[in-house]
Order: C-alpha cells, then sequence, then structure tokens
C-alpha cells in the first residue's frame, strides 16, 4: 500500500506512522518460530541481559530467508517507497535485530537511533506479537526529532536521560500500540524507548534500519544491503574527464 500525501506529511510532521498494512500471519509466525529456535539455542550473535536471558537477537537478516522476504515484500516496500523514493537500502549494522521483551526485564530509556539529522534513517519495526501498554508496546515523543543534537553516541544513539536540557520533556512520550504483524516507521531521530512488561507474556518485534540509496556514494557498501531499485551515482564528477585529455 503506498502512502496517501497525508500520511506522508503526518510522518514527516509528527515522526512516526503506524502502516495500515500487516504482514500476513505465515510470514509473522515463521519469524516468531525462528527468533524463539534461536532463543532455545542460544544461537549468537545475541545480546543478553544479567540474568543471561536473551534480549536481542543480532544480524536477524541473516538467520532465516523469511526475514529478507518480509524486507522486500510489498508490505513494507511500498509505504518506504513513498517516503524514500525507489531506491532503498537496508543497513546490516543498524538495528537488525530482533527484540524480547520479557516481564519486568528491558529498562525503558528513550533515546535515538542515529546521532545527526546529516544521515538519518527510518527504523521499521514489525510485530511478531501484539504490542500494548501492558506487555511494553513502543513509547516515542512525537515531533522529537526536531529537538536540538547534543551529546555523544552510546549504542548507536543518544540516551536522552543525559542532558538535563531535555528534562521537562521525558515524561511527554506516548504509547504506540499495534497488531501482531504491524509495522510502525518512525525517524530514527525520534526518541523512543520499548515500554516496561507488566504481564506474563513476551513482547516480540524485529527491528531494521532503512534509508535511500546515497546518491553520492562512490562505492558500493558491503554493510548495506540494496532491497529496492538500484544504486545510483549524482556526483558531479561522474562525468567529469581529466584535464590531461
Amino acid at each position: 500500500m503506498r502512502l496517501s500525501n497525508a500520511q506522508i506529511r503526518f510522518f514527516r510532521d509528527v515522526g512516526y506512522l503506524q502502516v495500515g498494512t500487516i504482514v500476513p500471519e505465515a510470514q509473522v509466525e515463521k519469524m516468531r518460530a525462528v527468533v524463539l529456535d534461536h532463543i532455545e539455542n542460544r544461537i549468537e550473535p545475541f545480546r543478553a541481559n544479567e540474568s543471561g536471558d536473551i534480549t536481542y537477537l543480532d544480524n536477524i537478516i541473516e538467520r532465516d530467508q523469511v526475514f529478507l522476504d518480509v524486507c522486500t515484500s510489498a508490505h513494507l516496500l511500498r509505504p518506504l517507497e513513498s517516503l524514500l523514493g525507489p531506491n532503498i537500502e537496508l543497513t546490516l549494522n543498524r538495528h537488525n535485530h530482533a527484540t524480547i521483551n520479557r516481564r519486568g526485564q528491558n529498562p525503558v530509556r528513550l533515546h535515538r537511533d542515529v546521532l545527526q539529522w546529516s544521515r538519518p534513517i527510518i527504523t521499521a519495526v514489525i510485530y511478531l506479537e501484539n504490542a500494548t501498554i501492558d506487555n511494553g508496546c513502543t513509547k516515542l515523543i512525537p515531533r522529537s526529532h526536531f529537538l536540538p543534537f547534543v551529546g555523544t553516541p552510546n549504542n548507536g544513539g543518544t540516551w536522552m536521560d543525559e542532558h538535563h536540557v531535555f528534562d521537562d520533556l521525558l515524561a511527554q512520550a506516548v504509547d504506540v500500540p499495534m497488531p501482531k504483524g504491524g509495522i510502525l516507521l518512525f525517524d530514527s531521530l525520534v526518541f523512543h524507548t520499548v515500554g516496561l512488561n507488566y504481564s506474563d507474556s513476551t513482547r516480540m518485534s524485529v527491528t531494521f534500519g532503512i534509508h535511500s540509496v546515497d546518491e553520492l556514494a562512490g562505492c558500493e557498501d558491503p554493510k548495506k544491503l540494496l532491497i529496492l531499485g538500484k544504486r545510483i551515482y549524482k556526483g558531479n564528477d561522474r562525468n567529469r574527464q581529466s584535464i590531461d585529455s
């Protein structure tokens, strides 16, 4: 489903969008089964908490073909094409993970996914289970992608609570409940966090970082995967002839 002009404007202005399409049940269940299997067998790479419970499965795109199939499906690409144009890459070294939010385990801490506006990405979250306020749905601060850029990198972004300039905004995050198979897109500069899980069940999702092909990149980047269109180069040196010719 391509986005309407109103949806595009909403995303640009507010910083996030709940996409109307749902990933098919069969693909969601396949992704969920892979995540559960890799957790049970502790297949690396992963990140775990102090108790040893796995909270993130990294490099998710290479764990099973189903993840790439979803990333290259119309359910995700059509909305992304409306925002990013016809040439789109997935970043392999930002996000590219599954999140497992268990009861009371994942810290609630607002952060950004990139440092500066000059190299933004769209963060795409696909929910493998219903995400509710009780089980820790995503929380974000609308329009926070327009807030000042401060601080130093930490896990790819900035922690909002480390900067007193944001103290009066920490309480402004809103919950974004999502259905199983739902897709949430948000600007990587929007402050966001996983919510606290109060339930007796998990809340699982997969997250990808996506952006337009860099038209000024002079070479192919092995940490980016082309998922739509082609790699283009628009540098003003592309047709330059040698002064000796």
